[in-house]
This record gives C-alpha cells, sequence and structure tokens, in this order.
C-alpha cells in the first residue's frame, strides 16, 4: 500500500493508503484503490490490520493528489476501488462515491455486509457498480472469525440486498485453517446458492500480516485440498480461486 503524508483537502472521508494502478483487485479491469480506515469488526487474521487497529496513525491521503491521479489516468483506468477497513462505517462514503461518479468512474466497492441499510443507499442512488462482500465463515462461527458478537440478521440482509439488485457481484471467504474448514465453505455457497448469487471466490490464507501474531504460525490450507473444494463449490454456484 502506497501511502503519503500530504493533508487532504475537501473530502468527506479520510483516506488512508492508495494502490495507485491494480490489475488484482477488480477482475478484468484496471483500476486505482483506494482505503478508508477504521473497521467494526476484529478478525484475528485480518491482513489490513493497522487500518482497522489504529488508522488515526496512518498518513490521510491528499484528494488533490488522488483527484489529479484520476484525471491523468483516465484513459487508462476502468474503475476505482475502495476498500478498507470497512469503507461503509464512514458516514462520507456516499458523498465520495459521488465524487468519483462525477468524475464517470464505475466504482467497486469491498465490504464485510454489516451495515445493510448502506449498501441499499449506495445502490439506490447508483453509487456502486460492483460490489464484493466477505463471507467470514459460516455463521455458527462468526464471533469466532471476526472477533465480535455482530448481528449475523445484518450479514444475511446484506446478501439479500446483494443479490437482488442489479448490481454485479461477488462472495468470497478467506480460507483460513481453525477459523474456515472445508464444511464451512460448502455451507457457505449453498447459502450464497439459494440466494442466486453469481460468484463466488475461495481466497488462500497468507500469514505474513495477522491482526493477532499467532496466527501468523498457522499453515495455511495446500492448494491441492482447495482445489479439491473449490470444484465441490463449484458444482453449487460457480466458484474459483484466488492465492
Amino acid at each position: 500500500m502506497l501511502k503519503t503524508d500530504i493533508c487532504s483537502t475537501s473530502l468527506s472521508i479520510e483516506l488512508r493508503g492508495i494502490i495507485l494502478v491494480t490489475m488484482l483487485d477488480w477482475v478484468g479491469k484496471v483500476a486505482c484503490t483506494l482505503f478508508v480506515g477504521g473497521c467494526n469488526l476484529r478478525c484475528p487474521f485480518c491482513q489490513n490490520p493497522e487500518l482497522v487497529i489504529c488508522p488515526e496513525e496512518q498518513p490521510i491521503i491528499s484528494w488533490d493528489k488522488v483527484k489529479r491521479h484520476l484525471e491523468d489516468k483516465k484513459e487508462w483506468f476502468d474503475g476505482v476501488v475502495i476498500t478498507g477497513g470497512e469503507p461503509t462505517i464512514n458516514h462520507g462514503l456516499a458523498s465520495f462515491l459521488s465524487m468519483l461518479k462525477k468524475m464517470d468512474y464505475p466504482v467497486k466497492l469491498d465490504t464485510n455486509g454489516t451495515r445493510p441499510r448502506v449498501l441499499s443507499r449506495l445502490i439506490r442512488e447508483g453509487l456502486v457498480d460492483y460490489i464484493a462482500m466477505d463471507v467470514k465463515s459460516s455463521f455458527k462461527k462468526y464471533p469466532k472469525a471476526t472477533g465480535t458478537n455482530i448481528d449475523i440478521k445484518k450479514v444475511e440482509e446484506s446478501i439479500d440486498v446483494i443479490t437482488t439488485s442489479n448490481i454485479p457481484h461477488e462472495f468470497r471467504t478467506t480460507m483460513v485453517p481453525g477459523f474456515v474448514d472445508e464444511d464451512d465453505a460448502i455451507e457457505i455457497a449453498h447459502h450464497l446458492r439459494s440466494k442466486e448469487a453469481k460468484r463466488y471466490y475461495l481466497q488462500q490464507f497468507r500469514s505474513e500480516i495477522t491482526l493477532e501474531p499467532k496466527i501468523k504460525e498457522i499453515k495455511p490450507y495446500k492448494v491441492e485440498k482447495l482445489i479439491e473444494l473449490k470444484e465441490v463449490c463449484n458444482r453449487l454456484l460457480p466458484t474459483e480461486l484466488r492465492g
């Protein structure tokens, strides 16, 4: 994540990180990825812990810098990815996305799905073009996987909001041994199928950076096992493997 110490101006949210150009964060597109700070979850295996625990300690990215970059690369970029942290806990998110839409930029939003009303508003106002929602584990394991006692009904509602919209979308689960096993992934796939979800991704766990240091000791699943699991889930709905 590239960072700068230039202060933000005239911006409704605080940007805490930027990837100037990526072909990984939005499948099939060249994009710029912007990171916002803060999160309402404490997933032990989170790979952006600095944005979760101490976002205020991360340098603020200047909107002037971002705007110039987006204007300069307009002919190259297919869109902008907004991620975090958790973008939907930022009250100024809608206003910020409106700014991007005024620049004629398609927007992909990454979310943990805990703020269904926010998602509904963004969809209703035409502020997002693609949504990627993390499904952390089977619903019974959510307290362990998220480090919080969130209202699982809100996660289920977000799935409904996304799948009943006309917005292209994906759901994804990071396969962390001890937090998500084969049965959990299959249970998630069954639920997503019942909601007519369009796409599901199983993501390989990377232990280099985690919120809880002890999680770094966990050995990722073997690729062969994940390939087999992907094939099982693929019988339920289109499923791919990342990482």
